[in-house]
């Protein structure tokens, strides 16, 4: 293979072209491939992360397997009413009846009673001591009266011990702050000093916490609210807080669980849970939130490249009982992992989900989740990173595509420039075409064809126009030897047949003789507007002078002449105008109707003059309107061609014309009677 087929400048230009593109359609291709295969690969690494923390906790877990046995966890199927978790306080905790206390745990607070009233209630441990906090919706709070002969708003709680031991407390505070707790004791309320509870009033009703003994641990639990509709009434309802004939079993979670889950160090945006084996929630940790990151000094590029990293819809959120395909094969013994498109939204969700296992008894499942907007951090460092190099080819190419259509652009229009120096508006080639030639692309293959055009052009061109200079001088001889040959024979001539055909002899060479003159004149108009000098003159005037003189040559015509031109000057050459306006008058006259007025107008319209001779007669074709102003054009039919015209006379006009900065235009008359010639100029 030769350097030359290596080298792009030797390339053809359709060859270069399909060379840029193709370059430039590899760099997002090359991009998205890329950004897919990172994509694949860090969301495996998470995962395999995950499963590799999940197995490590969980193995710890294993070890302690009694921290799950010290977990009260009761069989759900065995009652009516719903699980009621008890959640661990933090050590600020104070029993003052606000709660203030349980804002994190607020969102699993449970609603229990009727339309018209409600009871709703959240559990808590604290140092060892169970903790009831009740919320009671009541448009009326009634205290009970001194002497406890009226009902009065109360509320009774009844709960099981784990040695299935019963017991009933009764709250019925006479102020509002701290009150007594009485237990139901010998079939009577009796004062239990080890209760603690605190009672407040609100705009809905009341709120209240209740401590109980320490080492309490209820395994179920119900809370009845005796409700007093008005005072002094002896009439009560009860709401109770989920059947009449059931408790709510309590979800004791081991604090030792709850304990080591507090200081596991997690990554950002990892949370963890631990289930039983009924995927109850034991402990749990961490959120799915993942600090924004800043990428670079760029507002702009940060905006570009930022990541969502909140979870807006979050799936496991808050919830105390978790169920899903992964869990349940965890539960079967089998860890797993997944990555988990959260529902109605564009964020994801990894998660592993590990059991713990000792001696083949599933104790429980670890998992392990995390939001996938850290890969999308890492991935878009890479992309970062990706995107200032795919910015640097890209601008790279574009250099090298700006330079090479700059390039381009200036070739063609050298060869525009060279052309249009080289031709001028009717076509003629004012000089020979010179262009670089160099062996290249079609646009250097173009350069060549066009130089090479444009020489044969130029040769044949300037042969033209010396050709009639050349027949005159050529051929002034050999017609003068004929015509004195013919006129010699004519003299000796005795035969009338003889000099008849002598006289067309004579006639014939007469024509040949003016066909020479007016070729020489155009010849001669060339040379002469390369010496003529211009004057300025009174254009007015002048013309009006040339019509009279024409009125005398022309006595069988009519000549009318109109001007709008006060006295202005114009600088003209005087012979060169004065045969342009003969050969207008003479073709005028030519063409025109006897009987009909040539007119002659001389006027000013707006920033241009406008000399025209209109005659009455045939009409010109419109496609050749414009042809009648080139060489050796002739347009006359054989009923109008009465003597030699070779179709030089209204190409001397153009060029007199075009040599004082006019134009010469001919256009048909609007109603089609005649012709106008018009010669216009701006106004200096």
């Amino acid at each position: 293979m030769s350097f030359s087929k290596l080298n792009p400048a030797k390339w053809s230009l359709s060859k270069k072209i399909n060379s840029i593109v193709l370059l430039i359609l590899l760099i997002p291709l090359t991009s998205v491939s890329l950004l897919k295969e990172i994509e694949k690969t860090l969301a495996k690494n998470l995962t395999d992360n995950l499963l590799l923390s999940s197995r490590l906790i969980g193995n710890q877990l294993a070890i302690n397997s009694q921290w799950f046995e010290e977990s009260l966890l009761p069989d759900s199927k065995k009652f009516l009413g719903a699980e009621l978790y008890v959640f661990p306080l933090g050590q600020s905790f104070q029993l003052d009846g606000y709660f203030n206390d349980w804002s994190e745990y607020e969102v699993h607070r449970v609603d229990f009673g009727e339309k018209s009233s409600s009871l709703s209630a959240l559990i808590g441990s604290h140092e060892r001591h169970l903790v009831l906090s009740v919320q009671v919706k009541d448009s009326l709070v009634v205290y009970p009266a001194l002497d406890k002969k009226f009902a009065a708003d109360q509320i009774e709680v009844e709960f099981k011990l784990q040695d299935s031991s019963y017991h009933r407390i009764l709250l019925s505070p006479q102020v509002i702050g701290d009150f007594p707790v009485r237990r139901y004791k010998d079939n009577t309320f009796q004062i239990d000093w080890r209760y603690k509870a605190s009672w407040i009033e609100t705009d809905t009703g009341f709120d209240f916490e209740l401590q109980f003994p320490s080492g309490f641990k209820p395994k179920e639990i119900r809370i009845i609210h005796h409700d007093t509709d008005a005072k002094n009434s002896h009439k009560h309802h009860q709401i109770i807080s989920s059947s009449r004939f059931d408790l709510n079993p309590l979800v004791w979670p081991s604090t030792n669980l709850v304990n080591y889950f507090n200081e596991i160090k997690l990554s950002p945006a990892q949370r963890i849970w631990l289930l039983d084996t009924r995927g109850r929630v034991l402990a749990s940790a961490g959120d799915l939130k993942a600090d924004q990151v800043s990428y670079s000094r760029n507002p702009l590029l940060n905006w570009i490249l930022a990541s969502q990293s909140e979870i807006e819809i979050d799936p496991r959120k808050d919830n105390l009982h978790l169920d899903s395909a992964e869990i349940f094969r965890a539960l079967k013994g089998e860890a797993s992992t997944k990555i988990e498109n959260v529902k109605n939204s564009e964020q994801s969700i990894a998660l592993a989900a590990f059991p713990i296992e000792v001696e083949q008894h599933i104790y429980g499942v670890l998992l392990l989740e995390e939001n996938i907007a850290r890969v999308q951090i890492l991935q878009r460092k890479t992309l970062l990173y990706m995107f200032a190099v795919v910015m640097a080819v890209l601008i790279l190419v574009m250099i090298i595509i700006f330079w090479y259509v700059s390039r381009m652009v200036t070739r063609i229009k050298i060869l525009n420039t060279a052309i249009d120096q080289t031709v001028d508006k009717q076509g003629r080639m004012t000089k020979p075409l010179s262009l670089p030639v160099e062996e290249g692309d079609e646009i250097d293959e173009l350069y060549q064809s066009v130089s090479h055009m444009g020489t044969r052009l130029f040769e044949y061109n300037d042969h033209l126009e010396k050709l009639a200079s050349r027949l005159s001088h050529e051929l002034r001889t050999p017609i003068a030897i004929v015509r004195s040959s013919l006129d010699n024979l004519l003299l000796n001539s005795q035969s009338e047949e003889d000099k008849n055909i002598i006289n067309r002899a004579l006639e014939g060479n007469q024509r040949l003789g003016e066909i020479i003159t007016r070729m020489r004149q155009a010849s001669g108009v060339k040379e002469a507007m390369q010496t003529a000098d211009k004057e300025l003159v009174d254009l007015g005037k002048f013309v009006e002078q040339l019509v009279n003189g024409y009125q005398l040559s022309f006595s069988d015509c009519q000549f009318q002449f109109d001007s709008n031109i006060n006295k202005k000057y114009h600088l003209i050459s005087l012979d060169l105008y004065s045969e342009m306006l003969d050969k207008l008058i003479s073709n005028a006259v030519e063409f025109s109707v006897s009987d009909k007025v040539i007119i002659i107008r001389l006027e000013e319209l707006k920033n241009e003059f406008i000399l025209s001779i209109s005659n009455q007669g045939p009409t010109i074709p419109k496609k050749n309107l414009k042809r009648i102003f080139h060489s050796l054009v002739s347009i006359r039919s054989s009923e109008q061609a009465t003597g030699t015209n070779l179709g030089l006379g209204l190409y001397v006009v153009r060029l007199i014309a075009e040599f004082h900065g006019a134009t010469a235009t001919a256009q048909n008359r609007q109603d089609q009677s005649g012709v106008v010639f018009s010669i216009k100029w701006l106004a200096s």
